[in-house]
């Protein structure tokens, strides 16, 4: 019960009757005492009795010259309203003589009132006067009016402008969060009806920037991964272009380096048809075909080793020199996607051919941590760059690829030297055992 009347007493309908309510009582009270007690208190007060006295005895001689003037016959002056019509701030009363007689003459009679003589035409009656009359009480009950609605509107008017200000600073705080952005909170106090308005504004508003926060992430993820698909594919497509261009214009090639070169072509075109799908079925389809991103178990060693070997073979073609390759040991399992790994590396590679001095031998070296196996690539800047432009996305994908995969990449370069550190996570054991059958090379 104690709960359903505190939901009740919280609602702004309930307030306001409430307070009207209690206006109502002391604008009603405060009127009473005004027009009433305070107004009795003082037309009724023994100071003044001397004065009402002298105003009676005035107002008894006053009608006498008006009876004397008219010569007014007793029936006439008994029932005559003109001079009570003329003089509407005194009450007069008038009683027949015998009348008076009989009740001055009963053991009851108290002569609380002063009755004069008013002599007539055909006789005379008693007359006497009441003050303060109607006159007198109009006024006060016209200040108690006044009091009692200067009270009413004391309590119910603060209690609405109060209400009108909440009104006002919710809408304030909502044009304040819709102009300048999202730093702006709505916050009204109170558990009422407005208050409830704002907590729902505010719930919309955050709901609103959640939604404007992922949609700017999807975008620029979008955008980066857009701007990534399309720089891996210009690598392959320059190898491809690359391959063909030899099949053609050499006419000399064996057998033997005639299917080398072309298998090599037939390779990088699948490797394009793949970032191709990727990339439509990510921002075309608008989904992401998450069964295709399987990371396979693989000997690491073995993988870096036939990595290595195929990109610095590539660069030697072109006139790099390489010095000698490591050789990784087998027997380091790593889950990976051999897809994003396979891109890593060549984007690598072709900023290699873009960028390193031909004349000075690039360095690779083996580097291993307690969990990771890795490769440090280091070469010489050119004197003077080739006029390539650079957007600065190859090692940005390098790092998000392989930071996908679980690896790290820190990369160190200067005016003259630029190297890269590539780690790959090594699975214990005891975790390969656990893999699903569809994981395993």
């Amino acid at each position: 019960m104690s709960e359903k009347f505190k939901l009740v007493s919280q609602k702004l309908g309930v307030k306001l009757l409430a307070v009207a309510a209690f206006a109502f009582i002391l604008a009603w009270l405060g009127h009473y005492l005004v027009s009433d007690v305070a107004a009795e208190w003082f037309f009724y007060n023994p100071k003044f009795d001397t004065y009402w006295e002298t105003k009676s005895y005035v107002a008894v001689q006053d009608f006498q010259k008006y009876v004397t003037e008219r010569n007014l016959s007793m029936q006439e002056a008994l029932t005559d309203t003109v001079w009570n019509k003329q003089n509407a701030n005194i009450i007069l009363f008038t009683e027949p003589a015998y009348s008076y007689e009989e009740k001055k003459a009963s053991s009851a009679f108290e002569d609380e009132d002063t009755y004069e003589v008013i002599y007539c035409s055909d006789g005379f009656i008693y007359a006497t006067s009441y003050l303060p009359g109607d006159f007198y009480f109009f006024g006060w009950n016209m200040i108690g009016l006044c009091v009692g609605v200067f009270l009413f509107l004391g309590i119910v008017m603060p209690f609405n402008a109060y209400t009108i200000h909440r009104i006002n600073k919710l809408y304030q705080q909502v044009l304040l969060s819709s102009q300048s952005g999202r730093n702006n909170c709505i916050e009204i106090s109170g558990k009422d009806e407005i208050a409830k308005l704002g907590n729902e504004i505010e719930t919309m508003r955050i709901s609103l920037l959640s939604l404007l926060e992922n949609e700017e992430k999807m975008r620029s993820e979008s955008e980066q991964m857009v701007a990534s698909l399309s720089h891996d594919l210009r690598t392959p497509l320059t190898k491809l272009t690359g391959y063909l261009e030899i099949l053609i214009h050499k006419k000399n090639l064996t057998e033997f380096e005639h299917e080398r070169y072309l298998t090599k072509a037939v390779e990088k075109a699948q490797q394009m048809k793949l970032l191709t799908d990727e990339l439509f079925q990510n921002f075309v389809a608008g989904t992401e075909n998450k069964s295709d991103y399987l990371k396979e178990l693989i000997d690491g060693g073995e993988f870096l080793n036939q990595v290595l070997y195929e990109e610095c073979s590539e660069l030697e073609t072109d006139g790099f020199l390489v010095n000698h390759l490591p050789v990784f040991c087998s027997g380091y399992f790593c889950c990976l996607h051999i897809g994003d790994i396979r891109r890593a590396f060549d984007n690598i590679f072709s900023n290699l051919q873009k960028y390193a001095d031909p004349k000075i031998p690039i360095k690779i070296t083996e580097a291993k941590q307690h969990d990771k196996i890795g490769v440090i690539i280091e070469n010489s800047k050119r004197k003077h760059p080739l006029n390539f432009a650079s957007h600065k996305i190859g090692l940005m994908t390098v790092a998000t690829l392989v930071e996908q995969n679980g690896g790290t990449v820190n990369i160190k370069q200067d005016s003259t030297t630029f190297s890269i550190e590539i780690f790959l996570p090594i699975m214990p054991a005891s975790e390969c055992d656990k893999l699903p059958q569809s994981y395993l090379l």
